[in-house]
């Protein structure tokens, strides 16, 4: 179910310097390394980036092997947005290095046995619309607990509207644990969401999250979960949504008070970076999260 190819990447503190913080520049601003408990959400709009030389640039930092692949897929769009999704990984990473100098196309990736990174984000369409019944999809995917939470809701849209937040906050966790869906069974765990995560919709007493806003609770079926995670859930661009998913350090476990820092950029390499503020084209829906604040 995941879309958005260039979906954000997931990182860690930086200065606010503005909310042009590069336009019309050829080089990539370089960005200090975060301090525990920040994340920095950088995304790119592929409407937004339109210029067949600026696509060409960012093919030409790829390894032979990303390039290969992209190359091979079918469609234009999809093309792009795996295109874009490599391009801003590699560029993004290239501002936190010593060496702001670094050249994106010097970089190399090392895959654990999942072939997936320990980042725990995922970003997914609103309007995202499903060949099959919301609730028979549910119940090939989800937890029993999620799913009698679903029936509760009687409006298609909104249910609807429910599951992709779901999909969104279990696609995050798992990429946190730096597996995937195969080797982290949606079923096996579930995602409770706080009551005003959901606006008014009328969930049950059992399946409402105590403390945080949105916990994970895992079954027997998932070897070795840590109970330490928290969760960060918001719109983005009014037309996505975005969940983030991070484990508490040790000395922060069982501290349900301290919030996860999340700083957003909207950037189109080697052309612009622009600061997101909270506003219509970012909002918080839920979880222990507060958006970082700039003094222009």
């Amino acid at each position: 179910m995941t879309s958005l190819r260039d979906k954000a990447l997931m990182m860690m503190n930086i200065h606010c310097l503005g909310r042009n913080l590069a336009t019309a520049s050829s080089s990539l601003l370089p960005v200090q390394l975060p301090a525990p408990r920040e994340v920095h959400f950088w995304y790119v709009l592929p409407d937004e980036v339109k210029s067949t030389n600026l696509l060409n640039r960012y093919l030409e930092i790829l390894s032979p092997c990303e390039k290969e692949n992209i190359i091979t897929m079918r469609g234009e769009q999809i093309r792009k947005r795996a295109l874009l999704a490599r391009a801003l990984v590699r560029t993004t990473l290239a501002r936190y290095q010593t060496n702001c100098q670094i050249d994106p196309k010097s970089l190399k990736f090392r895959k654990n046995n999942y072939g997936k990174p320990e980042i725990g984000i995922d970003v997914e369409e609103k309007q995202r619309r499903l060949k099959n019944d919301t609730l028979a999809f549910a119940q090939r995917f989800f937890s029993p607990l999620e799913i009698e939470m679903l029936t509760h809701i009687v409006d298609p849209e909104l249910r609807l509207q429910e599951l992709i937040k779901l999909w969104t906050l279990k696609e995050a966790y798992v990429k946190a644990l730096g597996k995937g869906f195969s080797a982290s069974p949606f079923k096996s765990f579930t995602v409770r969401l706080g009551d005003h995560v959901k606006g008014n919709i009328h969930t049950p007493p059992h399946m409402i999250s105590k403390g945080h806003d949105i916990t994970v609770e895992t079954s027997d079926e998932l070897k070795n979960p840590s109970s330490n995670w928290q969760f960060g859930l918001l719109e983005l661009a009014g037309s996505h949504y975005a969940a983030v998913c991070i484990e508490q350090d040790s000395i922060d476990a069982g501290n349900e008070s301290i919030p996860i820092d999340l700083t957003l950029r909207k950037t189109i390499p080697y052309v612009e970076d622009e600061y997101v503020s909270a506003s219509d084209s970012a909002v918080v829906i839920g979880g222990l999260t507060r958006l970082s604040t700039c003094d222009y």
